[in-house]
């Protein structure tokens, strides 16, 4: 059985060897025996995954492939493919819910002046329960939303919030912001530029997001196939019934 050096393993990445250390500390590849010289003895099993690993972090964010890989190191094979196919099905579900936003704010465009219309049917004090409604979201999420100043709600005399159509299509916006992985930060940022920019101008920045979430699906899909294979190389090698 060949045994490696740390940086035999991490150099192809550019990376100190100091890291796989750290993988092996964070449970992201097997514990290495010692040597006699009390060196760390690597062997094919650990550079299996720590390729893996990297690869994976393509894909998928590093607390997930964290997971993951303490769940095979721990020769959960069942669960770790599990929570990659629900990683997955997370991404895919986010992009088809981004292309209906997008769909919805193209329905809203006025033709006459490319502005965010405001007609839409909302021109009556309502409650945080219709709109969550409306944009299929928890009232809790708006909450937050408002909290971190991305919408102001105006209020009636009765302290009713009051949403009218440009106000819908912001959440909606705001919606397709965050779905797309975008912090409060990030998105008061957007935000602030759509409220000098005319909806011809917004939507193609909106459509790039969608773009960036089908790569991000694609990566995803790649990052599940190098799990898989790192699977079918431990079965092979009777990793998973080693006591």
């Amino acid at each position: 059985m060949r045994i490696y050096k740390g940086i035999d393993i991490t150099r192809p990445f550019n990376l100190s060897a100091d890291l796989l250390r750290k993988y092996e500390t964070w449970g992201f590849i097997p514990h290495a025996p010692r040597g006699k010289n009390n060196y760390r003895q690597y062997t094919e099993i650990h550079k299996r995954f720590f390729e893996a690993s990297r690869h994976m972090m393509a894909g998928y964010s590093w607390t997930e492939v964290a997971k993951m890989m303490r769940l095979i190191v721990d020769k959960e094979r069942e669960a770790a493919i599990m929570l990659a196919v629900e990683f997955q099905a997370e991404l895919v579900k986010n992009y088809k819910e981004s292309t209906l936003v997008i769909q919805q704010l193209k329905l809203t465009l006025n033709a006459n002046n490319q502005q965010l219309a405001t007609n839409v049917q909302l021109e009556r004090p309502v409650t945080y329960k219709e709109v969550s409604k409306r944009i299929s979201l928890p009232i809790s999420t708006l909450r937050v939303w408002e909290q971190q100043e991305l919408f102001e709600a105006h209020r009636g005399e009765n302290n009713y919030r009051y949403f009218n159509g440009a106000l819908l299509n912001r959440l909606f916006i705001i919606k397709l912001l965050r779905l797309s992985g975008m912090g409060f930060n990030q998105c008061r940022e957007v935000l602030n530029g759509i409220e000098t920019r005319n909806y011809r101008d917004i939507l193609p920045i909106l459509e790039s997001r969608i773009m960036d979430m089908r790569e991000q699906m694609n990566k995803g899909l790649k990052s599940l196939g190098t799990l898989n294979e790192l699977v079918t190389y431990l079965e092979e090698i009777h990793y998973f019934s080693e006591s």
